[in-house]
């Protein structure tokens, strides 16, 4: 530990690299990869005297490492989730948790927007088809749907659901959402999720992810979307009933669905072998070069900030 320079906790030891040069000195990062021997023996001795702290948004802040981080006052996380973070015991020790949620949120819209273009136009399909010698037979590759016609629904109008909302106009002028609370939008609200899913094409779930969304998409919602529906999930997994989801694609009662985010992540290979009508993809939706630049740097400076209140 250098003497009388702040230190900045991170969890995620990729992100330390980018976050350590843009600081320039300003703090210095203490992560379980800085220190020897067992990482919480080390914040139990150390905790003391952290004031600030930096999550990738899947940390686990939770109110056991909280314990060991007594002088804590601010933690920014570098998406929009703040799942990671026990925002109860956040709230009760007066810590600040801050979100660059809407720095990324173009990036996620656009791989959202591509999930929907790629699964309706089976592009994944159509490459194979190409790769597997197919197109050489006598067949042709069936027809796909178009998006021209496609009811879109939103599920929570934040920085990322408007993007989405945004972006998906282009294609369709149907677009509707749905949250707990209304707001001033160019697109109607529908009086509820399950309405929203009777009416809906392509259902896009974008709600903010905490306790209060948890399975906020059950079975019920995933019945109303229907067998020609596609739900694609760019928000957490566990809003989806994940076990309902898979049942319903099996027996056909949804049409397909394009998940970016699972229930745990990450997710088993295993799970969706058999599953048909998916597209899948790492939880990487925000995960472009510009996008981790961008919330690196914003990390930074609300860090700074962060230190100079003291």
């Amino acid at each position: 530990m250098s003497e009388g320079k702040p230190r900045v906790l991170m969890l995620t030891e990729p992100l330390a690299a980018p976050v350590s040069a843009m600081a320039g000195g300003a703090f210095e990062i203490v992560g379980p990869w800085t220190v020897d021997g067992p990482w919480e023996a080390h914040l139990a001795r150390h905790g003391a005297g952290i004031t600030a702290a930096i999550s990738s948004s899947i940390d686990n802040f939770d109110a056991h490492l909280l314990a060991l981080l007594p002088d804590l006052k601010h933690i920014s996380v570098f998406g929009a989730g703040m799942d990671g973070v026990d925002l109860a015991v956040a709230e009760q020790r007066g810590i600040a948790v801050t979100s660059g949620g809407a720095i990324h949120s173009g990036e996620v819209a656009d791989h959202a927007v591509g999930m929907m273009i790629a699964a309706r136009r089976r592009l994944v399909e159509s490459d194979a088809w190409v790769r597997q010698g197919q197109w050489q037979g006598e067949a042709r590759f069936p027809p796909t749907v178009s998006l021209r016609r496609q009811k879109v629904g939103i599920i929570g109008l934040g920085h990322i659901g408007m993007a989405i909302a945004e972006r998906a106009q282009v294609f369709s002028p149907d677009i509707a959402w749905w949250g707990p609370r209304d707001k001033p939008a160019p697109w109607p609200r529908k009086e509820s999720l399950h309405a929203l899913a009777e009416w809906a094409d392509i259902l896009f779930v974008a709600a903010r992810a905490d306790d209060a969304s948890r399975g906020l998409v059950d079975g019920r919602v995933i019945e109303a979307l229907g067998a020609g529906g596609l739900l694609i999930n760019i928000s957490r997994g566990f809003v989806v009933d994940e076990q309902a989801l898979i049942a319903a694609l099996r027996d056909g009662r949804l049409g397909q669905a394009a998940l970016d985010v699972f229930d745990p992540e990450p997710t088993v290979a295993a799970r969706w072998a058999d599953v048909p009508n998916t597209l899948l993809s790492p939880h990487n939706a925000g995960v472009t070069t510009d996008a981790i630049m961008a919330l690196c740097a914003h990390a930074v400076q609300t860090v700074k900030d962060a230190l100079a209140r003291g």
